[in-house]
């Protein structure tokens, strides 16, 4: 009896790819405290919007207890309409859930989006999500470095460009090509952002234009946030390394001033964690906490 054509050839066994970044299995109240690095940067960045922008926007971030969620009637962005710690600080619960999205549909948003982590309480939330026609959409590694030093020398070449604090003179500038890479009118939000406490922004020139630019919150109790990023890398742009030499100065700033933890996102994720971010912030001192997923309705163009 013949055998078939696959038996005859080598089985090959894929051998396991190593990330290239270190996987901590971070405790509960560990991830606590990562996610509140970012709400107390957004409740910050909230508190700052000017009342007329807002106004025009309708643009707003409640709070009830430890949970928090913005609202943005005019701009149908990811982070201007989302639940940012549902089920992180104390368990959900189906009518606070039902709440959340009635409030979403009084205010004529279409797609609100959850953030939900390995850790998020009850671990059916999941489940409530989906029951209510919500699915996951992706989502974020969450990164994060403690308060180690870095090497004295610098860890990414700056071939060609170099990094400069936003300054209130420079502010335009730097709030202009936010805007133009999110198409977003969000300028007025943005310029009172500069010289705020706990704010640092940077911008990465070459022949003195803005080439990508990111910022750092730092909170009262030492916790930093990295964020405000364009073009974010694998996404917006090809290239990583620009962003790796923002971030390098943001962490090298960010110790002198004190921050003991860091925490930021890998934006373009890969399955076998590996690739130029994981590697970039690996270098960094940056090690993954976990995955977050990121819930909403699906487009009314999807099939």
């Amino acid at each position: 009896m013949s055998s078939a054509l696959s038996e005859l050839e080598p089985v090959i066994v894929p051998v396991p790819h190593p990330p290239g970044i270190a996987i901590e299995d971070v405790s509960g109240d560990f991830s606590r405290a990562i996610e509140r690095a970012e709400v107390n940067a957004w409740l910050d960045l909230y508190a700052a919007a000017p009342a007329d922008f807002a106004a025009r926007q309708g643009l707003s971030m409640a709070a009830e207890g430890d949970l928090a969620w913005t609202t943005c009637t005019t701009i149908p962005f990811i982070h201007f309409n989302c639940v940012k710690n549902l089920g992180v600080d104390s368990p959900a619960t189906e009518s606070q859930l039902d709440t959340l999205l009635a409030h979403y549909r009084a205010a004529g948003i279409s797609r609100p989006w959850f953030y939900v982590n390995p850790h998020a309480e009850p671990s059916r939330l999941r489940c409530w999500l989906e029951a209510r026609g919500l699915q996951r959409q992706g989502g974020w590694e969450r990164i994060y470095r403690e308060a180690e030093p870095l090497p004295s020398e610098p860890l990414f070449a700056a071939n060609g460009v170099a990094v400069e604090r936003v300054t209130k003179s420079t502010a335009a500038e730097w709030a202009g090509f936010i805007d133009r890479q999110y198409r977003l009118p969000t300028s007025p939000w943005l310029l009172a952002l500069v010289g705020r406490k706990g704010w640092h922004h940077y911008m990465l020139k070459r022949d003195g234009a803005v080439v990508a630019v990111r910022s750092l919150f730092i909170g009262a109790d030492g916790a930093a946030w990295s964020g405000i990023d364009a073009p974010v890398p694998g996404i917006m742009a090809p290239s990583f390394d620009l962003d790796a030499v923002l971030g390098e100065a943001l962490v090298r700033d960010g110790l002198a001033a004190g921050a003991k933890l860091f925490v930021a996102d890998i934006e373009a994720p890969h399955e076998e964690r590996d690739g130029p971010a994981y590697r970039n912030y690996a270098r960094l001192g940056f090690r993954i906490a976990y995955f977050r997923s990121h819930y909403s309705y699906l487009p009314a163009t999807s099939n």
